[in-house]
């Protein structure tokens, strides 16, 4: 969207709101203007009216009033009567009735009137005239016979001031009701009678008098003011006020007016929308002369677009300068763009010339950067082939340490096993010698113990020269019990026992004998034994000396053994730590060649990218002019 038409279009709203307003304010001044005009024309003639119903009614009072003074001086039933039949009663109440308080009977002056069961006692017309001190207007009611809404004017019938009876005089409101519809308020609405309570005394349509006045709006009750307040019966807007009947005693009466807002109101209307008429047409118009104006004001920017669309359309050509016209701010634009232009044009010939140099720089650069790429590509494969031997060098002296350590736990494991040796054959030696020891001490203890087997052999013979001459003393003995006969029979018993005692003492003997034969036969077999093995014990401890110090020997040679495998394990572990350290750094200078040679390859596309980037850049400059 163009300025102008910016310009124009906010200016239009500002405008539009403008004349709104002022309409809005202008129309609600004048719907207050005519509301005002409205409430003081229904104020007047409702007031008029109001006090034509309260004359007519207060005249009827007035008329109760006197004839009941009237009989107050002179009562009677031949002067009540009198005075119900005079003709200006007649011509004034449709009707005039009453009743004493002592029987109640009807007194009026129509003959032809004769309710059946009528007291007037009963009736609440006749308790209000009797509780009130003038004439007063009983509630309408609607005549049963003729249909018609009847109000009755009573007051009281006293003899000198004491209460005797009460009366009254029936009055149509159609009077009232005619009066009433005669205010229509040039058909923008209509007025009716209504009482406190809310029942509608008179209204234009018959049907409603005796209802409610909130049928009239859709059920709602309005407030009983005079002022006028919004309503509606339920299809309409309507303005309604309420204006009391203040000068009728004892008559809480209010004449009700209800007008249609819109038949009020119209004029305002009409005004509103020729407001809104008027307000559209001069936005209209005032946006077009804006436009139109802010146009031609701005016809310089136009020709500053065109200057501007002619540079960027043509050949870049800045040498071209805007017009200067006035000491406007366009003026001053097109002035300052002029010097913008200018400083383009030396700008961007400096430019021109300053990236033709740079871009013959940069493409020597990139030259350089190639080859320095290609020597560093050869210098990673050189030095991949240096990290691979230094790596299988560090192997081999990993291996060489690990062998010459465990030569080292080796030699050091056969030492502690040659003195656990040593330790033993001394102990071997030791036990040897006691061995031999021990065993000629058994040697001597088994000849004596031979000697002391041939002691046995002796208390043997003479065991068994006891148990012959037992023998022979038992055998003496049974024969002497045989001739003693059955006295020495218990005897015999005694003497066959231990003649067998003394045969297996003998037998025992003899097998004990046998035994030690073999027992000293064994112990001379034991001893000669016993010397062998002594001897060859000897031997043995002998062999066990040299033996030690063969080993003791051995223990010296496997020590010197295990001194030069720790040195060697020592060298080799500080040589495989020099060899690691050696890969680590050669792996170092690879990776940060491989970085440098990346780098190269980087800069020397990025040094044939910048030449790229300005052979563009130098096809765009050399389209402008300068």
């Amino acid at each position: 969207m163009k300025i102008s038409h910016k310009v124009g279009f906010a200016a239009a709203a500002v405008l539009l709101v403008t004349t709104g307003l002022l309409s809005l304010l202008q129309v609600h001044q004048v719907r207050d203007s005519l509301r005002s005009q409205a409430e003081s024309n229904i104020k007047e003639t409702s007031n008029a009216l109001a006090r034509q119903i309260e004359n007519w009614l207060n005249a009827k009072l007035r008329l109760i009033d006197m004839v009941s003074q009237h009989i107050d001086g002179d009562f009677g039933a031949a002067q009540i009567q009198r005075a119900f039949d005079r003709p200006l009663l007649k011509n004034e109440f449709l009707l005039v009735f009453g009743g004493l308080d002592s029987d109640g009977a009807r007194i009026t002056n129509n003959p032809d009137w004769n309710p059946p069961g009528w007291d007037a006692r009963t009736r609440p017309w006749f308790r209000l005239a009797k509780n009130a001190e003038h004439a007063v207007l009983a509630e309408p009611y609607r005549d049963v016979a003729s249909g018609e809404v009847l109000i009755s004017a009573v007051g009281k019938l006293s003899d000198k001031g004491r209460f005797m009876g009460a009366f009254g005089g029936d009055l149509s409101l159609k009077t009232i009701s005619d009066a009433v519809n005669t205010l229509n308020f040039n058909g923008a609405g209509y007025a009716f009678l209504m009482t406190r309570s809310g029942n509608i005394i008179a209204h234009p349509d018959a049907k409603l008098v005796g209802k409610p006045y909130s049928q009239l709006f859709g059920g709602q009750s309005p407030a009983l003011e005079s002022a006028l307040r919004p309503a509606d019966d339920g299809d309409r807007s309507l303005l309604v006020s309420f204006v009391p009947l203040a000068g009728i005693e004892g008559v809480d009466w209010y004449i009700g007016v209800v007008l249609k807002d819109d038949a009020v109101m119209r004029e305002a209307d009409a005004l509103s929308l020729r407001a809104v008429i008027g307000t559209v047409a001069g936005v209209l118009v005032s946006l077009l002369i804006l436009v139109t104006l802010v146009s031609r004001l701005l016809k310089p920017l136009s020709r500053l677009y065109d200057s501007l669309q002619d540079i960027n359309r043509g050949e870049g050509d800045l040498t071209q300068r805007l017009p200067v016209e006035g000491k406007d701010e366009i003026a001053l634009l097109s002035r300052e763009f002029n010097r913008l232009l200018q400083t383009l044009q030396s700008l961007i010939g400096d430019i021109v010339e300053r990236s033709y140099q740079v871009r013959e720089t940069s493409e020597l650069t990139s030259q350089h950067a190639s080859h320095a790429a290609s020597r560093l590509h050869r210098q990673m494969i050189e030095l991949d082939r240096l990290a691979n031997a230094m790596g299988a060098m560090t192997v081999t002296a990993e291996d060489v340490a690990q062998h010459a350590q465990s030569a080292a736990d080796a030699a050091i494991s056969a030492n502690v096993e040659t003195a656990k040796g040593v330790g033993v054959v001394s102990r071997s030696t030791k036990a040897i010698k006691q061995l031999a020891a021990d065993m000629d001490e058994t040697r001597h203890s088994i000849i004596l113990l031979a000697k002391q087997s041939q002691g046995i052999e002796s208390i043997l013979s003479v065991i068994t020269s006891i148990a012959d001459q037992t023998n022979l003393l038992a055998l003496n003995a049974s024969i002497e019990a045989a001739r003693a006969g059955d006295a020495g029979r218990g005897f015999a018993v005694v003497a066959d026992e231990v003649r067998a005692l003394a045969s297996l003492t003998q037998e025992s003997t003899h097998e004990i004998r046998a035994m030690i034969e073999q027992l000293q036969n064994g112990v001379k077999l034991a001893e000669t034994r016993m010397q062998e093995n002594s001897d060859a014990a000897s031997r043995t401890a002998a062999e066990a000396s040299s033996a030690k110090d063969i080993l003791g020997r051995t223990r010296q040679a496997m020590t010197r053994i295990n001194d030069m495998n720790l040195h060697i394990a020592d060298v080799a572990r500080r040589q495989s730590t020099a060899t690691c350290e050696i890969n680590l750094n050669t792996k170092l200078i690879r990776d940060i060649s491989h970085e440098v040679a990346e780098g190269a390859e980087l800069q020397a596309g990025h040094c044939a990218s910048v030449a790229e980037q300005l052979c563009q850049q130098d096809e765009r400059l050399r389209h402008f002019k300068v």
